[in-house]
């Protein structure tokens, strides 16, 4: 595979990796569930068992959100180039004290 594809796989990978953890984690798991709690408070409709779920879904929320840009990460890393990942050493130079 170029050079150049790889790059651009590892760049989209690691971008979708990222709106898809913001998508899952931010909106799924910790938007709706807060905004579900605001609504059914406020129209007196919430019950014990969605307060549970809810709360439940909001400490998941970073753990998912987490996860899944781990794994596209690691997944992208899988197309970076080793020299892009670990910087060129330079052999530093002796002086002698006298």
């Amino acid at each position: 595979m170029k050079r150049g594809l790889k790059k651009v796989l590892a760049v989209g990978l690691s971008l979708f990796g990222t709106a898809l953890a913001a998508y899952v984690g931010g909106y799924w798991l910790l938007f709706r569930p807060v905004r579900y709690l605001i609504v059914g408070f406020s129209a007196g409709t919430l019950t014990k068992g969605n307060l549970v779920i809810c709360i439940v879904k909001i400490f998941f929320a970073s753990t998912a959100s987490g996860g899944i840009w781990c794994v596209f990460d690691i997944i992208a890393g899988k197309f970076r180039e080793e020299e892009e990942l670990i910087p060129e050493k330079k052999p530093r130079k002796l002086e002698k004290e006298e």
